[in-house]
């Protein structure tokens, strides 16, 4: 008995600790977005002119775009921005001609969703809101699922991608953006002087990687927790969820350090939802 109560001590513990780091990247996003994340800067009048010219130009790693014939075929379909508030992939998805709606669990980055809508006289529905729990929005109730690199900030990928199968009609389509696992080896302070150094083992997990006094500074500079993951969490994860990959491209970091040592820093995924998963 003693020991089914730790257990759900431990559980219950878990959960909690799991719910402090998402308020804590909320608040970090809220943080990022009022000083000057590129994330967060409002997409200019020439992209939301080409998006309705019927060439949208969308981005879920750090610099390139995704592929156009990834896009085309979502026009006028029901498309879900997560995890990507600021301005930018919800109102090029809204002048392209989707029916479209954010999810982001930054009140900031959503604001510039709503922002950038209202500039350019675009509609979309916009959500406060965890992607751990989509349960907001019915089964089979979207086209497509477009995330940015915001894997990263969640423990476990395989509840997000569990979420994403649940709301995405059969053959949706997902695309998303993630880091290379082994950006997380290098310490960050090196890495600040431009130098090299391999710190950590992976996975790597901020509240466990960290030493305590470490966690607790990068919550009080208002630092996101960042995760990780593994290729087999990732690439596996997917395909337990119902997913079939059918598009990959990776991209650089735009960080000259990082870039001359490790080509893939950021990896892109389109899959297909092909069961009831």
């Amino acid at each position: 008995m003693n020991k089914i109560k730790e257990n759900i001590s431990s559980s219950s513990c878990a959960i909690i600790m799991s719910m402090k780091y998402a308020k804590a990247n909320s608040k970090a996003w809220d943080w990022e977005a009022e000083h000057g994340s590129g994330w967060a800067k409002i997409v200019d009048e020439e992209k939301i002119r080409k998006a309705k010219d019927g060439h949208p130009e969308i981005c879920v790693t750090v610099n390139k775009t995704v592929p156009e014939a990834w896009l085309l075929p979502l026009k006028g379909r029901h498309v879900l921005s997560l995890g990507g508030g600021g301005g930018q992939q919800t109102p090029t998805l809204a002048a392209f001609g989707c029916d479209t709606e954010s999810a982001d669990i930054s009140h900031v980055m959503i604001e510039r969703d709503n922002e950038a809508l209202r500039c350019y006289g675009l509609e979309a529905r916009t959500h406060i809101m965890d992607m751990n729990d989509l349960s907001e929005f019915p089964e089979k109730s979207f086209d497509a699922v477009i995330s940015p690199v915001s894997m990263n900030f969640i423990e476990d990928v395989s509840i997000v991608f569990g979420e994403v199968s649940r709301i995405l009609k059969p053959n949706g389509t997902f695309i998303f953006g993630i880091a290379n696992p082994a950006l997380y080896m290098f310490d960050d302070d090196k890495l600040a002087e431009g130098k090299m150094k391999v710190k950590y083992t992976l996975p790597f997990a901020d509240p466990v990687s960290l030493s305590k006094k470490e966690l607790r500074k990068r919550l009080k500079r208002k630092d996101t927790i960042e995760y990780s993951h593994t290729l087999e969490s990732i690439i596996g994860g997917l395909t337990a969820k119902g997913f079939v990959i059918n598009g990959f491209y990776s991209d650089g970091s735009d960080f000259e350090p990082i870039d001359s040592f490790l080509h893939d820093c950021y990896l892109a995924f389109r899959a297909i939802r092909i069961d009831n998963q």
